[in-house]
Formats: C-alpha cells, structure tokens, sequence
C-alpha cells in the first residue's frame, strides 16, 4: 500500500470514488434544501410537526373510505336490531306519552331508544326538573333531555285515547335508535339539504307510515319514488282531505312539493289535531317542522339538539318493515264510542281478508305482502331507498290494469 501510486489507485477505483462523492453531494443537498424549508417554517422542531400533521391528514383522506364503510355497516346492524323489535317502538310511544304528562308544559317531540333507555327530547321554554323521586332523571348540562330505564316504563302507553304518539325512526344517535314524533308541531315535515340523502330519508319515512297507519291515510303523490307513478300533488291532496281520519289519526299526503296554492291546512297555525299532515320532499311554507340533511347520511331537525346518522335507514327498513308495529288503537275511545273490546279495535287496524286467528304480526305481514318483495334488493348505500307504500296510496283515477303488478314499499340540522 506504501507502494501505491495515487493516480494509479485513483483510477483503478474511479468509479466507486465518483459513486461515494456523488451520494455524499446528494445528500448534502438534501440537507441544504430540508435546512431552507424548515427554516421558512420556523425551525426543525417546527417542521417536524407540520410533517406529522401532513402525515396524519394523509392517512385520514386515504382511510376515510374504509371508516366510512364500516360506519355505515355499524350503523345498519344497529338499526336492524332495534327497528326489527316491536318493543323498541312501544317502549319509545311509552316513553313519549309518559313524558307529555310527566314534563308538562314542555313537548317531548323524539325519543332516542338504546339497550337498556330512553332518552326523550323535550321542546319548550322554562323546562321543568324531573322528579327527585320518580324514575325519570336528566343531566345537569341538559335539561332538555329526559331520560328513564325501559324496566321502568308504564306497561300500557299513558291515557292512550288522548295522547298517541305516531313516531317513526330518522336514522341513529349516539349507539341509539332515534325515533321522531309526528304528532307533535306542525302539520308539515320538510326534509331539505342533500338531495340524494333527503330523498332516501323521506322514502323510509314513507314506508313506515305506510305500514304503521290505517291503510287509507297515506296518500303518495308523484315525484317520491322513481318508480311509483304516484297522482298530480293536488290531486293526491284533494284525495287526502276528503279522506275520514281513522281512529282520531289524520291522513299524511307524502309529496315532493306543497299543492300550490298553499291549502288552509297548511297555512293555518298548528291546531289540536290538523285534518291533514304532510312530509314534503322539499321546502316547506307557513308554519312547518324542517330537517336537514347532509352529503355524509346526517339529519338534524333544525333548532334542536337532535343530530342523527340516516344513511343506513333505508336499508334498515328494507329489512326489518314486515316486523314494524302498526299504530296502538286508542282502545278507551274505541270502546266508548263503538262498543268493540280492545281485540275488536285492533282488528279496525287490519285489512279486510286479514286472517284473525294469526294475530297482529300476521296482520302487519300481510298489509307489507305486497311490498316486500323488493325489500330484498337494498345494499348497504346511502342510495338504497325506501318506496312509498303504493299498494296503499289511493289513486283517484280509479284502478289501473297497468298498475296491476307495480312495486310497493322499499327502503332507502340543530
């Protein structure tokens, strides 16, 4: 080595020599231009947590995706298990009419329903404590939210001639199912935000409505459901009002507008009990209830606190709208006024050809017979809809051959 000549070991070993140098300058470039950049951002401890902070960003945009999905997924099976129990929405129609009496003056108008309770969502000023010694109980943050054990509800839904809620399910809240009362405030339910979520939310509501109600009191119009032809707005108004409510419940007209011009139903200030209600897909007018949907599957019922998560709702409905509970029949007033016990009351719910000896869940399979058979076709997308109850809705028009085999019910801020 002593020996060697440089110029002869530097060309023996050019390439390996330039290799080294060329990596060495590279990386001192590197350095030099990390160093000016972390400079402009305030120094290197600065700049390692902007790169942290771009890092995280990053992998959320890239799993956002996937939690998504899986959300989604969540939230169907959650709504799946709750909204196919019958208990669930008897103990929220419970829950509701033990609130009116328990909270007067203020207005329960939703329930939220998990495992073991019921939280009820009060309207009003000046809301009432609960009572130190009764089962409800509320948060000192929120008064507004009432809250009570299931075990510890009524066995029979308070004064039920007299105060019937009429609830159906706007989506999920907090692990919960979060059902909205329509018989409470105005006459007319707009839902509006988001088009494609707006549309399906007000397809599951019509699908419940349709198996929930009597089954002259739901009128469709057009415009609801792509594939449900439904009757001109002012005709399936028309079809509406004329309509005799059934056991003190009112016909809803389920539109994608408001008839114009605006019907005194409508306009006139909420009342005792409105002749008609209405769910618009849409805008409301006059005096009207709103909800407000977003691009990401929420609703929130606009000046309240309730936000919930409706996009698996209508898949949700898909599978679970054969085991729905139909409306409890106000037996006192049933009894007084027709002299029918309560079983004969609740045989006023059933259509007529309905088997009585199989009881009310045979009677609600048999009201959905004709609409489930595209129950089977939702997926696990905001998309998938509910369709309005056509084998329900009146055509004034009379019946058409046509229309003989066309598709029933399906499924689909604060």
């Amino acid at each position: 080595m002593r020996n060697t000549d440089p110029i002869v070991f530097f060309r023996q070993h050019s390439d390996t020599i330039y290799r080294v140098l060329g990596i060495a300058g590279a990386l001192l470039l590197v350095f030099l231009l990390l160093r000016v950049w972390a400079m402009r951002w305030g120094g290197w401890r600065a700049a390692w947590a902007r790169l942290r902070r771009e890092l995280a960003v990053t992998r959320y945009a890239f799993t956002a995706p996937v939690r998504a999905w899986y959300r989604h997924r969540s939230g169907l099976r959650l709504l799946v298990r709750r909204l196919g129990a019958p208990e669930t929405w008897r103990d929220a129609e419970r829950a509701l009419a033990a609130a009116r009496l328990a909270a007067a003056p203020a207005r329960p108008y939703a329930a939220l329903v998990d495992s073991d309770s019921v939280a009820v969502l009060l309207a009003g000023t000046g809301l009432p404590q609960p009572d130190p010694d009764g089962v409800w109980w509320a948060e000192p943050d929120e008064p507004e939210r009432w809250l009570v054990a299931r075990a510890d509800l009524p066995s029979v839904t308070p004064e039920a001639a007299d105060i019937r809620p009429i609830i159906v399910a706007v989506g999920e809240a907090d692990r919960s199912a979060a059902f909205l009362d329509l018989a409470v405030g105005p006459p007319v339910l707009s839902v509006t935000g988001n088009d494609r979520a707006a549309t399906a939310l007000v397809q599951a509501v019509a699908a419940q409505l349709d198996v929930r109600l009597p089954s002259p009191l739901v009128v469709v119009a057009e415009g609801v459901h792509q594939n449900y032809p439904g009757p001109p707005v002012r005709s399936a108004y028309r079809t509406a009002r004329e309509t005799p409510p059934r056991l003190g419940i009112a016909p809803v007209l389920i539109a994608a507008e408001l008839p114009d011009p605006l019907p005194p139903e409508f306009a006139a200030p909420p009342g005792d009990e409105p002749t008609v209600r209405a769910v618009v897909l849409g805008p409301g007018r006059a005096y009207v209830r709103s909800l407000l949907t977003d691009r990401h599957g929420r609703v929130a019922v606009t000046g309240t606190p309730l936000l919930a998560r409706c996009g698996p709702l209508g898949s949700a409905v898909a599978k679970v709208l054969p085991s729905i509970p139909p409306v409890l029949p106000p037996a006192p007033a049933a009894e007084a006024s027709t002299g029918l016990d309560g079983r004969e009351a609740r045989d006023l719910f059933e259509e007529e050809g309905t088997p009585t000896g199989t009881g009310e869940g045979a009677a609600i399979v048999t009201r959905a017979a004709s609409v489930t058979s595209l129950h089977e076709s939702g997926e696990a997308s905001l998309s998938e809809t509910a369709r309005p109850g056509a084998s329900r809705a009146t055509d004034p028009h009379g019946p058409d051959p046509a229309r003989a085999t066309r598709p029933g019910t399906t499924s689909t801020h604060s």
